[in-house]
């Protein structure tokens, strides 16, 4: 038998656990479910065990399928840095990058500048997936992604590209504006959020006073870029980040309301699996990154 382990089949495995079905495991995958369920049989096939128990409706893994994985990740991971490793010398930046962007950022911001990238360094290709979640960069195969908000993994790294505030916003000829005076008068309007599981107030300072508003808009939408559309429709108040919202109030489609008034800043980070995982085209990606971000 042939001991060589497949680790595109070991990468579907825990794909598959982490999803929690073939299904959206293929999706996440980008390859046909019958190809994954293929490939994850023939893992099982080979190693001789059973690694998942699969009902109508759930699965588990089985015993077997819990060593595995716990094993599973260190491999992927020595494999992912091996990958990235090959086809560069001499610290010329060459190759392919896999990353993931929240949609805001890829919608408004990353299609000029990987477009300047690869003038920059054309023998580097660019994969970029716009997603509102944080990704298991090594499960998933990712070299690395933009996310909001500190680390949750310790063993990842971390560069801060900029400090991000949401600023509140509305139509110009939304009734009653001129009636604003302070925050607590936002009860009066009608908000516009973003439809996530939210269960927390709405935190806004100015300088050193910070305050928290009940927060239960009527309208969710699910993203930031069709909130804006809602507030330039007339829709009510929300807060906008300040990279969707100045283009607009410049436009005058939008203006700003209780302007000394903003949501607390939030860090903005490109995160990559460690260290040692740095090749030359994801450094010169990173740098390029944070100069046309505006970061430091």
């Amino acid at each position: 038998m042939d001991n060589e382990l497949d680790l595109s089949a070991l990468r579907g495995f825990r794909t598959v656990l982490r999803e929690g079905s073939f299904s959206a495991a293929a999706l996440a995958l980008r390859i046909p479910k019958s190809t994954l369920s293929k490939r994850v049989a023939d893992l099982e096939s080979h190693l001789g065990v059973r690694l998942i128990e699969r009902s109508t409706r759930t699965l588990r893994p089985t015993q077997e399928g819990e060593v595995l994985a716990a094993r599973a990740d260190r491999l992927l991971g020595e494999a992912e840095d091996i990958r990235r490793a090959l086809g560069e010398s001499g610290g010329t930046p060459r190759g392919h990058l896999r990353l993931a962007v929240p949609q805001v950022i890829g919608n408004l911001l990353i299609g000029p500048i990987a477009a300047g990238f690869r003038v920059l360094h054309p023998e580097v290709t660019l994969e970029i997936h716009f997603l509102d979640r944080t990704p298991d960069l090594l499960e998933e195969g990712f070299d690395g992604c933009i996310r909001f908000g500190p680390l949750e993994d310790s063993t990842q790294v971390a560069r801060r590209l900029l400090h991000g505030q949401a600023m509140l916003v509305a139509s110009p000829q939304l009734p009653g504006l001129d009636s604003l005076r302070q925050p607590q008068d936002l009860s009066r309007f009608p908000l516009v959020g973003l439809a996530t599981v939210w269960s927390g107030g709405l935190p806004l300072q100015k300088g050193d006073e910070e305050i928290t508003l009940p927060y239960d808009p009527p309208l969710r939408l699910g993203s930031h870029l069709a909130v804006r559309d809602a507030l330039v429709a007339g829709a009510g108040i929300a807060a906008l980040p300040g990279m969707i919202a100045r283009p607009e109030i410049a436009e005058g489609r939008l203006v700003r309301v209780l302007p000394n008034w903003s949501t607390p800043r939030k860090a903005i980070y490109f995160v990559y699996p460690s260290a040692q995982s740095v090749t030359a085209r994801l450094r010169a990606f990173i740098d390029h990154l944070a100069q046309e971000m505006g970061g430091d």
